[in-house]
């Protein structure tokens, strides 16, 4: 998807394989040290903990525009900080998406863009059909596909159960992509993270590890220019058939996305 787009103590992976050129997992808990784990002994070089009472504009910028689906909006006032997280809501039911709104925004102001490093974010999804997450590193000179896309999650389907953690490179119209797959219980807190290196890309959930360019057999371009993270509810419908539905009478009124944290790490 484009911009146009702890607390038990185990993290148990089960039946990793390969499928149809995705890795694919399953993710079934959050280890209490997971943050330690995953960032190995790097510093810390920025982070935001939203513990304030509204957005901090100096890092952040929502969106207001239309959603990837074209038909949809992003607006502002869909975005709000409160009890130490941020809340992304998504109203509307119409199954045009003509009515529906949800909320997007980047940290590309301030210290935003960084070329390398590890990101990290701790957050949950509401269930809701019609709603899906991304939460992304888009390339600041926006052009794509050619300066790269690092999706640390989508997620898609109604029940929040699946997390999907894709590379974009190449040239236009649509370059190419490398994905993997862990299934999950994605309405709890979890981890997301990529690390971002010049040799490589990783991503992992709670440590776990979703995908890895280097085993991957389709050698992706690896970004090497600044980037910026990306968190937004997409409005369905949008995309192929089976990625967000439309809405309908059994979404909920209101679908959130929570972000307790980010953190960065050189």
């Amino acid at each position: 998807m484009t911009k146009w787009k702890t607390r038990t103590k185990a993290v148990v992976a089960v039946g990793i394989c390969l499928l149809l050129g995705f890795q694919v997992g399953v993710v079934s808990a959050q280890g209490s040290d997971v943050v330690e784990g995953i960032a190995q002994g790097r510093p810390l070089v920025a982070s935001e903990e939203f513990n304030g009472a509204a957005l901090d504009t100096t890092k952040w910028s929502p969106y207001d525009s239309k959603s990837s689906n074209r038909i949809s909006h992003w607006k502002p006032d869909e975005i709000s900080v409160g009890d130490g997280e941020l809340r992304i809501n998504g109203h509307g039911k119409d199954p045009s998406g003509k009515a529906n709104t949800s909320g997007a925004l980047c940290w590309c102001r301030g210290d935003g863009d960084r070329t390398y490093g590890l990101w990290m974010v701790r957050a949950k999804f509401d269930p809701g059909k019609g709603y899906g997450v991304a939460m992304l590193l888009w390339p600041q000179s926006n052009r794509w596909p050619q300066d790269g896309e690092l999706d640390l999650v989508e997620s898609a389907r109604p029940q929040k159960n699946t997390a999907l953690s894709s590379i974009h490179w190449g040239s236009p119209p649509g370059g190419q992509h490398d994905s993997g797959k862990l299934t999950g219980d994605y309405t709890q807190w979890h981890v997301y993270a990529v690390d971002w290196q010049p040799g490589y890309v990783k991503y992992s959930i709670d440590g776990q590890t979703v995908y890895d360019t280097r085993f991957s057999a389709n050698h992706p371009g690896i970004p090497n220019t600044p980037m910026h993270l990306v968190v937004q509810q997409e409005p369905g419908p949008y995309g192929a058939p089976g990625w967000i539905p439309a809405p309908d009478a059994s979404t909920p009124d209101n679908v959130t996305v929570h972000v307790d944290w980010v953190r960065i790490f050189a």
